[in-house]
């Protein structure tokens, strides 16, 4: 019997997407199989935004899942696993790269609504982007920016401008040790397109040693510097995906004229900083608990590098119960390992990569893209024939 005919595909169009609305992701994309009034429905904007605010709410009470890339000796490739944020960090699923790196890998530039970044630039610029959304298996290639990569400096953002319902990525290429402001260039996902916005350039550098951004609070944030005579003068550069403007936050005294050798990052929902102190051979990590007010800032916990059983290379992020994950290494091996900063204990996750390769994203399942979306192999095909 054809599904085409089934009684549930009549349904009143209300009751039918709140039921669906309710379903596990892989069974809306089943029910997408089933006839086409059920198809057209789940493929609307308005279903994908109601999906993502549902979703959005349940992670508001049990937190995101948590997507852990890295890259073991054998088979020395990048793999991705999604994992729930429970006491035994369970893996929830491996989702498959649409596409392989030129380098040794991609850099994830950021995760937002269910999307992530992609950005093939690790080692060799090749000005390759990808967007993707590992829940429905979809991705897209993105046109190649105008400006070309800088062999000094170039940087990347990644958010969500709720005001126009439309994902932003900006570009700011930096041309040597003059200084000078950089060239910013943006992407919008609604145009399919590159546009020059130079005009709002900042006057900081991003801080190169630790490469890093993170989306909240509708702005992509960066760590920020420039040089007052001989000290620095650091700050938390802003961009704001609605007015494309940047911002200045303010750290800490105690981070203010350090050597930038700071991670931008998120704990809960709030901005966190992780110094890198390598005179003391340990990790700050800064919270700033109420978003905008400077003397928020609180110091959360310090971090060791060095233990009896290992060294730690990176702190990757934190978890809802306070811990965090590190990238450690030990007799010329990487693995990443759980630290409760409370008891000052480190548990080991079997989970081995190679040093400097691993990343570790809040993530929110979704339906974005699904409207739109099309796959990579697609979308080479259509840039090889133009």
């Amino acid at each position: 019997m054809s599904m085409e005919f089934s009684p549930f595909c009549y349904l009143p169009e209300e009751m039918m997407m709140e039921i669906l609305l309710r379903l596990p992701i892989k069974s809306i994309l089943q029910s997408t199989s089933v006839c086409k009034p059920w198809n057209s429905l789940i493929k609307r904007n308005t279903f994908i935004k109601k999906h993502l605010k549902l979703t959005s709410n349940r992670i508001s009470r049990d937190g995101p899942l948590l997507l852990l890339r890295h890259c073991p000796r054998e088979p020395n490739v990048e793999q991705y696993s999604l994992h729930l944020d429970n006491h035994t960090f369970q893996e929830y699923s491996k989702p498959q790269l649409p596409a392989k790196s030129f380098n040794e890998c991609f850099r994830i530039v950021g995760s937002c609504n269910g999307l992530i970044l992609l950005s093939d630039d690790y080692l060799t610029e090749t000005n390759t982007f990808i967007l993707w959304n590992p829940s429905i298996r979809k991705s897209i290639t993105l046109p190649k920016p105008h400006i070309p990569h800088s062999q000094y400096h170039t940087v990347y953002g990644f958010g969500f401008d709720a005001e126009r319902d439309d994902y932003k990525i900006v570009k700011m290429v930096y041309e040597g040790h003059s200084r000078a402001s950089p060239e910013v260039e943006l992407y919008s996902l609604n145009s399919r397109s590159w546009r020059s916005i130079t005009a709002a350039s900042p006057k900081y550098e991003i801080a190169r040693t630790m490469w890093s951004q993170v989306f909240v609070n509708g702005f992509i944030h960066f760590i920020g510097y420039c040089m007052e005579g001989e000290a620095f003068g650091n700050v938390v550069l802003g961009f704001d995906v609605c007015e494309e403007v940047f911002h200045e936050i303010k750290l800490p005294k105690d981070l203010a004229s350090e050597v930038p050798n700071m991670v931008i990052s998120v704990i809960g929902k709030s901005l966190a900083v992780q110094h890198y102190d390598s005179k003391h051979k340990c990790c700050n990590v800064w919270v700033m608990r109420e978003y905008g007010v400077v003397e928020s800032w609180t110091k959360q916990c310090t971090i060791d590098f060095l233990t009896q059983n290992f060294r730690v290379t990176k702190v990757l992020g934190s978890r809802k119960n306070g811990e965090f994950l590190l990238e450690t290494y030990e007799a010329k091996k990487g693995e990443i390992v759980l630290h409760d900063p409370k008891k000052n204990t480190n548990e080991h996750l079997g989970i081995y990569t190679e040093p400097g390769y691993t990343s570790l994203e809040y993530y929110t399942e979704s339906l974005v893209l699904l409207d739109q979306a099309t796959s990579f192999a697609d979308s080479m095909e259509q840039e090889e024939e133009e």
